[in-house]
């Protein structure tokens, strides 16, 4: 009901409103944010999502100084080389895109504990796309990058269907936590959505940046004490989370293109789908600035007082490898590069879409059939301007470590 609320009853209930918000990140969590598109099994999000590689590429720096010190404390704590080394990947998806980034991290641990067990935990949702997760670490799917688990003895996979919003992983067990591009989904939608815009960070209205920032800074919290109970004393945790930079640049809005992804996002769905399904769909994340993502780590704050420190933080821009590719010559044609882009936009989208138009009414098959003619849309207006359109990544990256 709250996505479908009048703007005026919203109005009078914002008190109710953070009520309920703040509720809901500590109590329950929204079901069918993100539901997996593509076929399960074949890796879909691997394969449409290129930049996440050069995403989780750029932590790679972050991870090495997190890594150094997991193995120092286990080292002072007397237990290298003889309890297991554990890593624990949130919100995977199909794991693809941290293979390469995990396959570093297990060389590292094998080099300096030749005889420890290295147990890698994937999390993700219930509803993820488990097959191609074991399809790809297993390295059974064609095409997949080059996997630890073909190379590396005494090595075992586990996973978790628990939220990141949950304990996903027993007390003190966690040496080294990595995230990237998953912590930005909320809990739910602050009661009354948005009432301007699909995503909060269009939105112009003064009240729903405030609900949304509120959530988010609610639910950044909850997520931090959950994974400062998993960590070992000593334990380090390295996030990549999307962000509104200095500049307002933000995911797919970027000063190298003048067609934005999310406001044409916006255009088209109203354009398909009428006003009542627009008003109704509403991107249930927020891309928190660098300040809201290292505001839980002041002094005397309850993230301080469960033992989590703030190691380093900083934001950048990963630009998108498609449009990149494109201004190489790489690929020419622009229905070709309209037909390579757009998939890279829908992955993680197509959920919200179809839950706007499932949530006014429209049976799951006309639901699909709107979000498949948005997209069909989408790759027309690409075309017709191919050097316009990317979806440029910004993200805050930091690190933090567990007394």
């Amino acid at each position: 009901l709250g996505h479908c609320m009048p703007q005026e009853m919203r109005r009078t209930l914002p008190n109710l409103g953070r009520a309920i918000s703040s509720a809901l990140s500590t109590s329950a969590e929204a079901a069918g944010k993100h539901v997996p598109w593509g076929g399960l099994g074949t890796g879909t999000y691997t394969a449409a999502t290129k930049g996440c590689f050069d995403v989780i590429a750029r932590t790679q720096p972050l991870v090495r100084t997190a890594l150094s010190k997991a193995l120092a404390s286990r080292e002072v704590a007397g237990v290298a080389n003889v309890t297991p080394f554990a890593i624990a990947d949130y919100g995977t998806a199909d794991g693809g895109t941290s293979i390469p980034l995990v396959r570093s991290i297990v060389a590292a641990v094998r080099a300096a504990e030749p005889d420890c067990a290295i147990v890698v935990h994937y999390e993700d949702q219930r509803a993820n796309d488990w097959q191609s997760l074991f399809r790809l670490v297993y390295g059974d799917l064609p095409g997949g990058p080059e996997t630890y688990m073909k190379s590396v003895e005494n090595c075992y996979v586990l996973v978790s269907g628990s939220s990141f919003y949950q304990q996903c992983f027993p007390s003190g067990s966690i040496d080294l936590g990595f995230c990237a591009t998953a912590m930005h989904w909320l809990t739910d939608t602050p009661l009354g959505g948005i009432p301007d815009a699909l995503h909060s960070a269009d939105s112009k209205d003064a009240q729903t940046k405030a609900d949304f920032a509120a959530q988010a800074a609610a639910d950044w919290e909850a997520i931090l004490l959950q994974r400062a109970k998993e960590l070992k004393h000593g334990g380090q945790l390295v996030v990549a989370n999307f962000a509104v930079d200095g500049e307002g640049q933000y995911l797919g809005t970027s000063h190298r293109v003048s067609q934005a992804m999310h406001p044409t996002f916006s255009e088209l769905w109203l354009e398909v789908a009428g006003k009542k399904v627009h008003r109704a769909t509403n991107f249930p994340n927020e891309y928190r600035s660098l300040e809201a993502c290292t505001a839980p780590f002041i002094t005397g704050s309850r993230v301080r007082e469960a033992g989590l420190s703030l190691e380093s933080a900083e934001c950048d821009l990963v630009e998108c490898p498609y449009l990149n590719e494109w201004l190489r010559g790489e690929v020419t044609d622009p229905h070709q590069q309209a037909e390579r882009f757009v998939p890279t936009t829908r992955t993680w989208s197509n959920s919200t879409f179809v839950s706007g138009a499932l949530a006014c009414g429209y049976s799951q098959q006309e639901a699909n059939a709107l979000v498949d003619l948005l997209f069909e849309r989408y790759k027309a207006r690409v075309a017709s301007d191919p050097g316009n359109h990317a979806m440029d990544y910004v993200h805050s990256y930091f690190h933090a470590s567990k007394a």
